[in-house]
């Protein structure tokens, strides 16, 4: 019964990681289509694009560890390589900060506010956000080697030369908590952007009731588009995060391979897909181009004699 439990939970996370795959995959196919066709990209899609990429390499990563753990090739890929871990540790770690941007950007764009320093921000977000993003990219590079240098030198520790017995540090079982530390920083940015853009919402709706105009204007859809990306993210990612410290604790109670692990994956995985597909769903531009890749998909199966 066991065995037929983690095969059944490791299909849906194979399922549950190609559709982020093909999700992300799609957002960068599509921005840079339009980049070769127009020699430019927005602000908002090279944020997408560089977002994208990172969920996509972080899924990869993610696919690589749980078969090995799923076949029993070893007892973690990291035991033997150090490059995967760098790899997520730092596709992890650019994957909040672009996330974080995406919110500033939204922030800057939607809200209203009237004061001094919001309005400069405002008129100078587009030319700051490939700066941005390059230095979220040194950022993240400069975390993920300095965190495996030091478990690097934890693990040379606890195995001296003449110690036959390899044994593990403690540290290593806290891998995935340690490469989500640093992502608490713009972790709080993004929840403030979000928090500024609420209440943007709230003080535009009290503006547009007292002048009797309704509720349907385009800055409160705006509002609200953006408003669904950013809560989403942010429910998306805590329960990210808490499923990853649950996997640590069961870890470290030398229960690597237990069925509520395998179950946690599945929580994990669903931050970086479900939220880039809701991010397609309230972009008019990727939408569009959804529905207009899955037409000629439906008109096949409608063909399809039965």
């Amino acid at each position: 019964m066991y065995n037929f439990l983690r095969r059944i939970t490791f299909t849906l996370l194979v399922i549950e990681t190609l559709v982020g795959m093909a999700a992300n995959g799609f957002i960068v196919l599509i921005n840079c289509i339009d980049w070769f066709r127009t020699r430019k990209l927005s602000p908002n899609d090279l944020i997408l694009s560089c977002l994208g990429l990172s969920r996509l390499a972080w899924l990869v990563v993610m696919t690589l560890d749980r078969t090995k753990v799923f076949f029993s090739l070893g007892n973690h890929i990291w035991d033997t390589h150090v490059m995967p871990p760098i790899v997520w540790i730092f596709t992890n770690s650019a994957n909040i900060w672009f996330a974080t941007w995406l919110s500033v950007f939204y922030l800057a764009k939607i809200a209203i506010f009237s004061h001094p320093i919001f309005l400069q921000v405002k008129q100078r977000i587009s030319a700051l956000v490939p700066w941005l993003l390059l230095g979220s990219v040194i950022f993240s590079a400069m975390t993920a080697v300095i965190l495996m240098t030091s478990l690097n030198n934890g693990f040379a520790m606890c195995n001296p030369s003449n110690d036959s017995e390899i044994k593990e540090p403690d540290s290593w079982k806290y891998l995935d908590i340690l490469g989500m530390a640093p992502n608490l920083i713009p972790f709080l940015i993004f929840l403030s952007s979000t928090i500024l853009l609420i209440s943007s919402l709230w003080k535009h709706m009290r503006r547009v009731q007292s002048n009797g105009t309704g509720t349907g204007d385009l800055n409160t859809q705006a509002h609200l588009s953006a408003i669904k990306a950013l809560a989403s993210f942010a429910v998306l990612y805590l329960s990210s995060f808490l499923a990853i410290t649950s996997q640590a604790v069961l870890i470290l109670n030398n229960m690597d391979h237990s069925l509520p692990v395998r179950l946690l994956d599945l929580v994990v995985a669903a931050y970086p897909s479900a939220h880039t597909i809701i991010l397609i769903l309230i972009n008019p531009k990727l939408k569009q181009a959804w529905v207009r890749m899955l037409h000629p998909l439906k008109c096949c199966l409608r063909e399809v004699p039965t």
